[in-house]
């Protein structure tokens, strides 16, 4: 056997090529933002919701990645060999309950963590259910676009061209992590967490196939923290939250920059979920 054939799956293409793959994934998400800003004009959604000028536009923010999800969506319907891409119609309910529990547990914890250390402390702001709710859809674009991006479409092509699910689960974390390196409060610590983050979303899908429960897992983490908590969502803050923030301070489970995403708490918690996705499943799948 020589070398390409241990590297490469038989039924591959060469546009599954990872510097391709990339490539596509981002005139794609062009194409998502372009669909969502100029033809669904989805930076106006944000008003449905609130009256609130500033809290309208967070919302209508969140909200352009529906572009996204829809643009790829057509990739992989558009272009035949790509259908086999799109996740399958049975386990949605299931996928979407364990991830969403997952999510609000994980971030849940560090949180706590974060309060019982004394790197923070929390007040209770004000609850607006119009507001919540555009939020939580809101977010579900935001995660699931991102989801779609880089766990469906990328990670899927990579799998197919490349007999190692390990370079189809870092080759998708790699870009997921350098779409966030212009967040504000970017930090060494945090760039790490990210990259583990998606890592542990990649394994999720993978001994899963099940892109709900990712999709479901990262609107649940990135809203319990911003929405609920009141704590930035990798370094961006909101101008809406249940929970205020009345102190914050630099810590092992806590970043005032970046939130509890930039903690050595939030790196270490999702190292450990990930080894264990991996050990109780190292039987199951190769």
């Amino acid at each position: 056997m020589t070398i390409r054939e241990r590297v490469l799956n038989k039924e591959r293409s060469w546009t599954d090529i990872m510097p391709l793959v990339f490539l596509q994934a981002i005139l794609w998400m062009e194409a998502g933002g372009f669909l969502g800003q100029v033809v669904l004009k989805i930076d106006r959604w944000g008003s449905l919701f609130t009256d609130n000028i500033s809290v309208a536009e967070d919302i209508s923010e969140y909200m352009l990645s529906l572009g996204f999800c829809i643009a790829i969506v057509i990739a992989l319907v558009v272009f035949k060999k790509n259908r086999k891409l799109l996740p399958g119609k049975t386990g949605i309910l299931k996928g979407a309950g364990i991830g969403l529990a997952s999510g609000i547990v994980l971030n849940t914890a560090i949180v706590a963590g974060a309060v019982a250390t004394g790197n923070l402390g929390l007040s209770y702001g004000h609850f607006e259910m119009l507001t919540v709710i555009g939020y939580l859809l809101a977010i579900l674009c935001q995660a699931g676009g991102e989801e779609l991006i880089c766990r469906l479409f990328i990670m899927g092509k990579l799998r197919r061209r490349y007999k190692s699910p390990v370079v189809a689960i870092l080759g998708n974390s790699i870009f997921f992590t350098i779409l966030h390196l212009g967040n504000p409060g970017i930090t060494a610590v945090s760039v790490i967490s990210i990259l583990i983050a998606s890592i542990l979303f990649s394994l999720v899908v993978f001994y899963t196939d099940n892109i709900w429960m990712a999709i479901s897992m990262h609107t649940a983490w990135n809203f319990m923290q911003t929405i609920v908590f009141g704590l930035p969502n990798s370094g961006m803050p909101s101008p809406y939250s249940v929970m205020k923030v009345v102190k914050a301070a630099d810590g092992f489970f806590y970043d005032t920059g970046f939130g509890v995403e930039g903690s050595v708490a939030a790196v270490i918690l999702m190292s450990i979920v990930a080894a264990s996705l991996i050990v109780l499943n190292r039987k199951r799948k190769g």
